[in-house]
């Protein structure tokens, strides 16, 4: 497989096309079939299959109708929080301590310095 970090946008829209045309001959579909399927122009399916790109959701739908919605299934998982990180969401956020305030005796009882 490529590194997908050293190709360029058209070498990916490229690979996208061809597993695209690929999954859609295993389930013996057409372009017109798989265009009928998905409520897209059959010049939209070419265009994908072709790596000339579409829209996010004219892909999603694609991939629901070849039954490849996985392929997209990174994006969906939650971000995993590593040990460290979740014992402190446990123990809650922790305040610096600090010396508690009393009364000096620099004061009489109403406040008012004795100096």
């Amino acid at each position: 497989m490529d590194d997908i970090k050293w190709m360029t946008d058209s070498a990916i829209l490229n690979k996208i096309g061809e597993h695209i045309k690929e999954w859609r001959l295993d389930m013996n579909l057409t372009q017109v079939h798989l265009a009928n399927k998905t409520q897209l122009s059959i010049a939209t399916i070419y265009q994908i299959e072709s790596g000339n790109g579409t829209s996010l959701q004219n892909l999603i739908k694609v991939l629901r109708i070849l039954d490849r919605l996985d392929a997209l299934s990174m994006f969906l998982q939650e971000k995993e929080i590593s040990p460290l990180e979740f014992q402190k969401l446990e123990s809650g956020i922790k305040h610096r301590k600090r010396a508690s305030k009393t009364e000096s005796n620099d004061t009489d009882n109403n406040g008012t310095s004795l100096w």
